[in-house]
């Protein structure tokens, strides 16, 4: 009978889960966030969708690489044109909840399509998660407050019943906050076993690289091994326990507040800007009807005053109301749908990519350079053996086998720690770590093997058993060249006196 009762429970609570119902706020803020934000670099690529997308120019499918040929069809160009303005006039109605339903299903099927056209600069991973949240809209009711169908479906109710608030069943949210959680933890499943990522190598390369948009905080943060390193352990226990912790009361204002910060923070440091707006606008699915509550009343109290977002939709509404009557909404939308498209192969035609229409034929392609397109295909210059390190530094404490601090005055009885960084992908080579007074006599010598698997090499010098106080470099010397040098300087009592006819210590 316990058993019975423990499986009722279970059903009960799991029915509460996904079918009780609230009224979709949060649902309506993804609605108008989230295709907004997407549609950023999608506006940006119309100029181009002739090349990424048709047959006239060079689209990359997914199914291609990975070695299983091109599944979708490539349209001419005018076609692809036609149906890119289709899928952006769909999902700005969706923005504005007109039609909401119909607008995300024609505009997360053209968008899943476009994505997969060109994996190679439009797929991404944003693009992915913004791809199942597009078609979760496309079934949910998104657009049951706070769009222009919610106004028209209040403005023409008699019963009374449209003062009251839309209640629908949360199970179109709970997949959005599901699939959150499904993702940061297959991502710290992966990071659990990727050790350069707990060691601080992966995040550093990230911060100093500039693939995204400029990121001078990222390479101020590089410059701290340490909290590289805390910052990792950090990131993955934030992501193991972010699906324990969205659905309590208080576990979930922590476990979004520090999603959002580490989102915001990958702005200034890694330079990206699609992406934390994709993952942000997302977590407005976990917000709950006294969520939006205590909101309202807050905005009350610092007198902030929002009425004025509503007023696009009213007007759009007010707008749609002026239609005969015999006239159906849904034809009221295709029919702005088809002046889209025709704009769209107009707006084609006179941008003229490839110079048709100007010159009468394509343009032809500029002459590569003979000694450029040797050295793409088969440079033989040698890389410079400086080249293949990333940071030589000194300090005296390790964190999960990384350098965690830099220093350059230690005391005699220190140890001193030198780590070289390299760059990926070198071959196996054979490093030295000198020690150099101010004369630059050579005081000890140590080398090491550094296979081509290893992305980092240590030296440990205990400072009192051949050094006695003064200025000294450490110098990092790689297949016989000297690549970089550390100054540090050594104080305290002397534990060997130094020999006064030049005679070296070692």
């Amino acid at each position: 009978m316990s058993g019975k009762s423990h499986l009722r429970s279970l059903r009960e609570s799991t029915e509460r889960f996904f079918f009780a119902e609230e009224s979709p706020y949060g649902l309506a803020l993804v609605r108008m966030c989230l295709p907004t934000v997407a549609l950023i670099p999608m506006i940006r690529r119309f100029f181009r969708v002739r090349e990424l997308y048709s047959a006239d120019g060079c689209p990359q499918q997914l199914a291609e690489l990975f070695g299983n040929g091109r599944l979708l069809p490539e349209l001419p160009g005018p076609v692809a044109a036609a149906l890119y303005g289709l899928m952006l006039f769909a999902l700005i109605c969706g923005v504005f909840g007109f039609r909401t339903r119909l607008s995300f299903l024609v505009g997360g099927l053209l968008y899943i399509y476009f994505n997969m056209l060109d994996a190679i600069g439009t797929m991404t991973k944003y693009s992915v998660i913004a791809s199942h949240v597009l078609l979760i809209l496309a079934i949910s009711n998104a657009g049951a407050v706070w769009s222009v169908d919610a106004v028209l479906r209040r403005r023409k109710c008699t019963d009374g019943t449209a003062a009251f608030p839309v209640r629908v069943p949360v199970w179109p949210a709970r997949l959005i906050q599901i699939l959150f959680a499904a993702i940061y933890f297959g991502a710290a499943i992966t990071k659990v076993q990727t050790p350069e990522f707990f060691s601080g190598e992966q995040m550093r390369y990230w911060l100093v690289s500039n693939w995204n948009w400029p990121n001078p905080i990222g390479e101020m943060m590089a410059l701290s091994p340490a909290f590289l390193m805390i910052s990792s352990y950090i990131t993955v226990v934030w992501e193991v326990t972010f699906p324990f912790l969205a659905w309590r009361p208080l576990g979930r204002y922590a476990a979004l507040g520090i999603g959002a910060a580490f989102h915001i923070m990958t702005i200034f440091s890694l330079g990206l800007w699609i992406f934390p707006f994709i993952c942000t606008t997302c977590y407005l699915a976990f917000l709950q009807e006294g969520d939006i509550a205590a909101i309202r009343i807050l905005l009350r109290r610092l007198r902030l005053q929002f009425h004025w977002a509503g007023m696009p939709r009213i007007l759009t509404a007010s707008l749609l109301e002026q239609r005969p009557a015999m006239v159906p909404l849904a034809g009221i939308w295709v029919l702005a749908a088809i002046v889209a498209v025709v704009g769209s192969v107009e707006a084609d035609y006179r941008l003229d990519v490839y110079g048709i229409r100007r010159h009468g034929a394509p343009m032809a392609l500029p002459l590569m350079d003979a000694t450029v397109a040797r050295q793409m295909i088969n440079s033989r210059s040698a890389l410079r053996e400086k080249d293949k390190y990333f940071s030589f530094d000194i300090g005296s404490m390790v964190m999960a086998g990384q350098l965690a601090n830099r220093r350059s005055q230690f005391e005699t009885g220190d140890v001193i720690i030198a780590q070289c960084n390299l760059n990926p992908p070198h071959e196996d080579l054979w490093v030295e770590c000198v020690i150099q007074d101010e004369q630059d006599r050579v005081i000890d010598v140590a080398g090491q093997f550094v296979t081509r698997d290893q992305l980092f090499a240590k030296f440990s010098y205990l400072t009192a058993d051949k050094l006695i106080p003064g200025r000294y470099w450490v110098v990092l010397k790689s297949s016989g060249q000297e690549v970089s040098r550390r100054p540090f300087e050594l104080s305290g009592d002397a534990a060997v006196e130094r020999p006064e006819d030049g005679m070296l210590a070692n």
